[in-house]
């Protein structure tokens, strides 16, 4: 994002014509206009800030728990695939913080309409994008609006946004907004069906462009994320690769050095991910890996977190260790129905399947044998555990 010194090019990227402007150093709208994006005439060699059409945007609050930014965003991206009409690869997710009750917003967009929206930019210094009507200013008790070729910009919310036809909005609003909320008009011309019910804003210089210049300082999300990082970011990664060529030598040196480690390592990989397979085959029956174990794990358990299985994970975090850490007794296969985890394990004798049941219960889990039988190789038990109190 530009800097406090420096101006910035605004522009409002939605409709047949695009509105741009100038804000100075101190946030002020110098200069104004508006053109075909395919024609433009605002002046080049600033950074530029866009808004997008929020009717092209959906905003969505998920439950999702903390974690690492890497499983955040692989789970973000199928979390959100519960509530959206087409696939989530086709999908740009992008996170916006946590509200007041733990749940994380975030914007979802087609990738097309990113390519739409950014493709008459090219080769732009373009630092910011976000959705035109979370720019609107929102207070409690209040629906903010504005007009724009025919269609209508609300937030009714602080994470509720979106574009209306003029025709319907009043229709579609009223069910959302609190019943004495005072509705407020920014700019354009106001639509007969809505001329009885809103108040007209204070008019002000440059009118809705500076309004929505003043939300997109404070806007809480940048969808110019993962492929569509700003340049300005971009450029900052240039500069670290530049430190790295400068000391690639060393490096080179040092993969020298770890050639013949790395000719032992593939021998065990390879051993490794014979056992991967065999394992994820297991636990996820049906699911064609195709190398993306992780993924597709990652997938399958985030399906489970949003279920009815919100227990899953956390029982399966506190069994693990004791799995692995028991010699000789292995998982065949689990399954997990009521709050209660089901395994299906192999031990060398009975005895170790009653010792795998009192280390469970040793980390205040209820873990009870509901099964056991012997063969030549050993014994088989099914152990159902639950958390405490189940």
């Amino acid at each position: 994002m530009a800097g406090s010194g420096q101006s910035r090019l605004l522009i409002h990227a939605a409709g047949e014509r695009w509105r741009w402007a100038v804000a100075d150093a101190s946030a002020g709208l110098t200069s104004s206009g508006v053109c075909a994006p395919d024609q433009p005439d605002w002046p080049a060699g600033l950074p530029v800030h866009v808004l997008c059409d929020a009717g092209r945007c959906t905003a969505l609050a998920l439950d999702l728990p903390e974690m690492s930014a890497t499983r955040l965003q692989q789970a973000l991206r199928w979390a959100a695939e519960e509530h959206l009409a087409g696939s989530a690869e086709e999908e740009h997710v992008v996170a916006a913080g946590r509200d007041a009750e733990g749940r994380l917003r975030c914007v979802v967009i087609s990738h097309a309409d990113m390519e739409s929206v950014l493709q008459p930019l090219s080769g732009q210094a373009v630092e910011q994008l976000c959705p035109d009507a979370l720019c609107l200013p929102w207070t409690p008790g209040q629906v903010s609006l504005a007009g724009q070729d025919e269609q209508v910009m609300a937030r009714w919310g602080e994470w509720a946004f979106g574009r209306l036809d003029a025709g319907l909005a009043a229709d579609l609003l009223e069910p959302v907004a609190e019943p004495d909320a005072e509705w407020r008009w920014y700019g354009g011309e106001i639509p007969g069906v809505l001329a009885d019910r809103v108040r007209a804003a204070p008019e002000i210089d440059h009118g809705l462009m500076a309004v929505l210049a003043d939300g997109l300082r404070a806007a809480p999300v940048n969808l110019l994320a993962g492929r569509w990082t700003p340049s300005s970011s971009r450029t900052a990664s240039r500069h670290w690769r530049t430190a790295a060529a400068l000391a690639g030598g060393v490096v080179v040196l040092a993969l020298a050095a770890l050639g013949l480690e790395n000719q032992l390592l593939e021998a065990r990989s390879t051993q490794l991910q014979g056992a991967i397979e065999e394992r994820f085959a297991e636990a996820f029956p049906g699911v064609r890996a195709a190398g993306r174990h992780r993924e597709l794990a990652e997938r399958e358990l985030a399906r489970l977190r949003f279920g009815q299985s919100a227990g899953l994970l956390e029982l399966m975090y506190r069994v693990g260790p004791v799995l692995s850490g028991q010699s000789g007794v292995s998982l065949r296969g689990l399954s997990y129905r009521d709050d209660r985890l089901e395994l299906d394990v192999r031990a060398p004798d009975v005895a170790a399947l009653d010792e795998f049941e009192q280390r469970l219960r040793a980390l205040d889990l209820v873990a009870s044998v509901q099964s056991a039988s012997l063969d030549d190789d050993g014994a088989s038990g099914r152990i159902r555990v639950a958390g405490a109190g189940r």
